[in-house]
């Protein structure tokens, strides 16, 4: 008996190993496919209520706006890891107004944004009592567009947290060109923006006797180095978006939404009801 074990084991051995390497591989596959084509997302916040709810599950298209090599290395769900380099394979087309868009936020990047494209490069957005204008032109309404406040802020209202300072309120902004690779911004007439387009482009930018400095050098003018986008939610009243941050580098985009794949509701128990389960496979729009 002894020796018929003995006899057994080198082939189980075998088996298990064959296993292993099997697991390993769909383990290899589905983290290439995760970084470069497709990815899964879970919404936490209600900025695009009722176009994407808090607890849906989405499935993001990161090939057609140029699928991008892994950028980061460290331990899922935490913070812990670091940078290596990274490029951008050929785009199947560029992000367009419209576009429900997942980039990451420009002022944490590890954290990732599920917003509505509004302007892109060299147009200029506007916006007169909660109406969108792109280049003077009314922007489409979406599907799901909702305020939740029963009145818009009064235009004489500056609000503080607008970006840049002085540029109005979230429902009466003042036109602002969103910056397309090739611009140029002078000081002192552009200075929060070239601050912030400099600092994006990755240089190190600070103020010294009143002059703006860029990798120690003092300059009087910038030349944006990419292309940046103007992003909003759908829920607009509830929505922290390019009206208080700023514009989203395109570095930082990572693809597109594109459906629904699962949804919960975190504040009901069953968690999964009849609303939720009919969200899944709803296509974003």
């Amino acid at each position: 008996m002894a020796g018929e074990r003995e006899k057994r084991q080198p082939g189980t051995q075998s088996q298990v190993l064959r296993e292993a390497k099997a697991i390993g591989l769909i383990v290899i596959i589905a983290l290439a496919l995760r970084a470069t084509v497709i990815e899964a997302y879970i919404v936490p916040t209600g900025s695009m209520e009722k176009t994407i709810m808090v607890g849906d599950f989405l499935i993001g298209n990161k090939f057609i706006f140029g699928m991008r090599t892994p950028d980061r290395i460290g331990i899922p769900y935490t913070r812990i890891g670091f940078d290596i380099p990274w490029i951008r394979m050929p785009a199947f087309r560029q992000p367009k107004g419209g576009d429900v868009v997942i980039f990451k936020y420009p002022h944490q990047p590890l954290d990732k944004y599920v917003k509505r494209l509004v302007g892109e490069p060299g147009q200029t957005v506007e916006i007169r009592n909660r109406e969108i204008f792109i280049d003077g032109r009314p922007y489409f309404h979406p599907e799901h567009l909702q305020f939740l406040s029963p009145r818009p802020q009064q235009k004489s209202i500056s609000d503080p947290n607008i970006f840049p300072r002085g540029n109005g309120n979230k429902d009466h902004y003042l036109p602002i060109r969103v910056p397309a690779a090739g611009d140029t911004l002078r000081a002192p007439e552009d200075r929060t923006i070239l601050w912030y387009i400099a600092t994006m482009d990755g240089h190190g930018v600070h103020l010294e006797e009143g002059e703006i400095v860029v990798d120690g050098r003092t300059i009087d003018y910038y030349v944006v180095q990419q292309d940046y986008y103007f992003m909003m939610g759908d829920n607009r009243d509830q929505s922290f978006d390019s009206r208080f941050w700023g514009f989203v580098p395109h570095e930082y985009i990572l693809g597109a939404a594109l459906f629904i794949y699962f949804s919960v509701d975190k504040n009901r128990f069953p968690f999964i009801t009849l609303n939720r389960i009919k969200r899944i496979g709803t296509v974003i729009q």
